[in-house]
């Protein structure tokens, strides 16, 4: 029986499709390690957002590719296999490529290609060719049991001018509601007790179809019994409406933490950039957030030195960190996307300002966390234990409601459980607490 290896790159969508892939992989015969080097098969589930992101896992495929001692069939997955499609077989990197539309059919793709002995490449984006997602079969095969993603759209169709997206994952499908529901369901009758609900942009929910939007969902998937804590990735300000804050308000178990891109303080950058909201917007979004609900948290994406940006428009970007106050920030130099319209943009400044404006943002930013994360002591907070941490066997990892980072002492039996912890102090970027019994 050959065995396969999975390796991660990117985001949460990554993650997941990765699990469609473990899953049809399983059911095609292979058999899973843990080790590269035991690998027959290794997949690389790639992420094309940033050229970082690419180089990097180009860099693993090459280490894989050349290990001669024990020759692999090499499997290019994802955003980036989606993009440079073809020109991965010819560089000799890959065997197999497959965009991701065809993650769920991975493991017949692979035996197929194993038998002809001759390389493939798989990228159709084709409605016809979207293959099904929300398998109640693959749950017994998954290697949490108490989280779960939960994908509810896939593609996206707002064509931001920085990103790929649009591009390597395709156009905006709704899944129906009662087959997300059902799965939800059956994943709280198996003991899943973390739901994170999945999109490019979930707040688009419904739009492509006739389906309820996307508050309707959140809140169907809240009140199932046994689900004690409801994530949702990523919102996108243009269409965040405010009863997304009314059914987070009345329901306990989703999660008060709310990621919100900003990418720019500069209504001129955020109009360059195709964000169809302007600052104004979004400080509105805000204030009704911060009327309504008493405990929660706040992250973002940021992005410095975008084509045309001023020192004003990144004063400005300054100026809306230091008022809004986020608990955490994702935050990046700009760099071109080769097939996105502003790769086509003049750029304004060099490499190195704009990493010099980074790095001020930054700064400001951890500040920021750091004292977020400090007024958080002396609280009791609820936590699901997540592993045993990295530093010691005798304590645990886990997140907050807010989504913060903690670690407490404890052992196997807090994995998967919600826990009260009180806590005490903060190391770094995590809260340091005590299980409170």
């Amino acid at each position: 029986m050959k065995k396969f290896y999975i390796e991660t790159f990117g985001c949460q969508m990554n993650k997941d499709d990765s699990e469609l892939i473990r899953y049809s992989m399983l059911m095609n015969g292979f058999e899973e390690t843990s080790s590269e080097d035991e690998a027959d098969i290794c997949i690389f589930n790639t992420c094309s957002v940033r050229e970082h992101a690419e180089n990097r896992a180009l860099s693993r495929i090459k280490i894989a590719g050349n290990k001669k001692t024990h020759p692999k069939t090499i499997v290019v997955a994802g955003c980036m296999a989606q993009r440079l499609g073809q020109r991965l077989i010819d560089d000799k990197l890959a065997d197999i490529v497959t965009g991701p539309y065809q993650a769920p059919d991975l493991g017949a793709i692979v035996a197929q290609k194993l038998q002809s002995q001759n390389p493939g490449v798989f990228l159709s984006q084709e409605i016809s060719d979207f293959k099904e997602r929300l398998n109640i079969s693959m749950i017994r095969h998954s290697e949490t049991n108490w989280h779960k993603w939960v994908t509810i759209t896939h593609g996206c169709e707002n064509f931001c001018a920085y990103c790929i997206v649009p591009y390597v994952r395709g156009k905006l499908i709704s899944f129906p509601s009662e087959k997300i529901i059902q799965y939800i369901k059956e994943l709280a009758t198996r003991g899943v007790i973390e739901i994170t609900l999945l999109g490019q942009n979930v707040n688009q929910y419904g739009q492509d179809c006739s389906e309820i939007p996307f508050y309707k969902l959140l809140e169907k998937a809240a009140e199932i019994d046994g689900i004690k804590k409801v994530n949702f990735l990523t919102s996108h300000p243009m269409d965040f409406e405010p009863e997304i804050i009314e059914v987070i308000k009345e329901h306990d178990n989703i999660s008060k933490s709310i990621h919100l891109p900003l990418q720019s303080g500069s209504d001129s950058i955020l109009k360059a950039m195709n964000r169809k909201y302007s600052i104004k917007d979004y400080f509105k979004i805000i204030e009704t957030i911060n009327k309504n609900l008493k405990d929660f948290s706040i992250s973002t994406d940021l992005i410095v030195g975008f084509p045309g940006e001023t020192e004003e428009d990144y004063k400005n970007t300054l100026d809306a960190v230091m008022k809004i106050r986020f608990d955490e920030a994702f935050m990046y130099a700009y760099s071109p996307r080769e097939g996105t319209p502003a790769s086509m943009l003049k750029e304004t400044l060099s490499r190195e300002e704009k990493i010099e404006r980074l790095k001020k943002l930054i700064s400001i930013q951890r500040n920021i966390s750091l004292e977020k994360l400090k007024a958080r002591i002396n609280k009791i907070e609820y936590v699901i234990g997540e592993k045993i941490s990295k530093k010691s066997s005798q304590e645990i990892t886990g997140k907050t409601f807010l989504n913060h980072p903690v670690v407490f002492k404890g052992s196997y039996d807090d994995i998967g459980k919600v826990i009260s912890v009180n806590i005490l102090s903060v190391k770094g970027t995590t809260l340091v607490g005590e299980k409170i019994n």
